[in-house]
């Protein structure tokens, strides 16, 4: 039986948080400026003071409230998600999965176009129910308490709770992987995924390599080498890195703010994708639910063992490649793992393009659900 959801959080913790924020002891200054080394200590105080001072934390949090929510135990797991029901039936569900930094007030847009696509100028005969959990241990949902539990079976789980046999899937980034396996376990149930990011093969062969597959490797190498050291950490010490921005909520707040400006296709400037209010309702969240750590747990967890790679994936597979998103892959590449039927390259959008191109997201989504049937 699903609960009801509540998001709350008490005067006093919003006291802390304002007081906390007022109280940072800042980092002595260098003699560089803008993003070169970082956060730019300029923006982030700026940031920081409206946190402080301006945000209007209720606002979000009754806009929150009012979404779709239901809350779940799954043998012991707790679980929230967000259900938007098709304006008209005959389709099949669908799961949405969002990636880190992020939460699944990410995917809300994309929801509500596919679920109601008439109010976007679209056919409500697309129309399809659409399941966002959100992902344990992130915003809205906590941690799972075993290692050993992973995420795409609580989604297999859920899914079949709701009364879905057979389903479709979509994911990003960490919700890639999750989407992918998902499929490649349940493959009766999973007609087919849509994906923004592709797993890679577990075995190549150096003599296949394509010229265009060896330029991927290359960016993929050279993105490594350059942007990283957030991945490393959180594979390899999470919980070095864990106290320091649990404890310091403008320390939270760059970590947020890097990552946002640095893979979306904003050309530098955040505020020409995220508004204040976007960046500091997620920082509230992460800040409020102490999950910044536990939102680590997937790196972890991959390079541990925990999570084991994808060998296969056989059920139908799109994919859609967005010009400033973490890898471009070449279809090549995503067919030595994957069934791909459907491989879209975007015209703009980044690692975050569910709140970004929502439009464009869901339409490549529409179009491969189409052919599926």
């Amino acid at each position: 039986m699903a609960e009801p959801f509540d998001v709350h959080v008490s005067p006093d913790d919003l006291a802390d948080l304002r007081d906390r924020i007022r109280r940072t002891r800042w980092a002595l200054p260098w003699p560089v400026s803008g993003w070169s080394a970082g956060t730019d200590q300029t923006e982030l105080r700026r940031l920081a003071d409206r946190w402080a001072e301006g945000f209007d934390w209720d606002s979000s949090r009754c806009e929150i409230q009012a979404l779709p929510w239901a809350s779940i135990s799954l043998d012991g797991t707790p679980l929230s998600y967000l259900r938007f029901d098709a304006e008209q039936a005959g389709r099949l569900p669908l799961v949405l999965t969002n990636g880190w930094p992020s939460s699944a007030l990410e995917l809300v847009e994309l929801a509500r176009r596919l679920s109601s696509p008439s109010q976007f100028g679209g056919d409500a005969a697309d129309a399809v129910t659409v399941i966002v959990p959100a992902l344990p241990g992130f915003p809205f949902s906590p941690q799972r308490p075993s290692l050993d539990d992973p995420t795409h079976e609580l989604w297999h789980r859920l899914m079949s709770h709701l009364g879905f046999t057979r389903y479709t899937a979509h994911g990003g980034d960490l919700g890639a992987g999750i989407t992918s396996r998902l499929a490649e376990n349940h493959p009766e149930a999973v007609v087919g995924i849509h994906l923004l990011a592709v797993a890679s093969p577990p075995d190549v062969d150096e003599e296949t390599i394509t010229v265009e597959e060896r330029a991927y490797l290359d960016q993929v190498r050279t993105w490594t080498e350059a942007e990283g050291g957030y991945q490393h950490q959180q594979q390899t010490r999470p919980l070095t890195l864990a106290p320091a921005l649990a404890d310091s909520p403008v320390g939270l707040l760059a970590w947020i703010m890097e990552k946002h400006r640095s893979w979306s296709d904003c050309e530098s400037d955040l505020s020409r994708r995220f508004s204040d209010d976007y960046l500091l309702t997620l920082a509230s969240l992460y800040w409020f639910t102490g999950s910044i750590s536990t939102s680590f747990r997937p790196y972890y967890e991959y390079a541990t063992g925990h999570a084991p790679p994808v060998q296969r994936v056989r059920v139908p597979t799109a994919v859609a490649i967005f010009p400033h998103d973490l890898s471009r892959p070449p279809r090549s590449w995503a067919e030595r793992t994957y069934d791909v039927v459907r491989y879209t390259v975007m015209p703009r959008g980044g690692h975050f393009a569910p709140h970004e191109e929502p439009g464009l997201l869901a339409a490549d989504i529409g179009a491969f659900l189409r052919d599926l049937y």
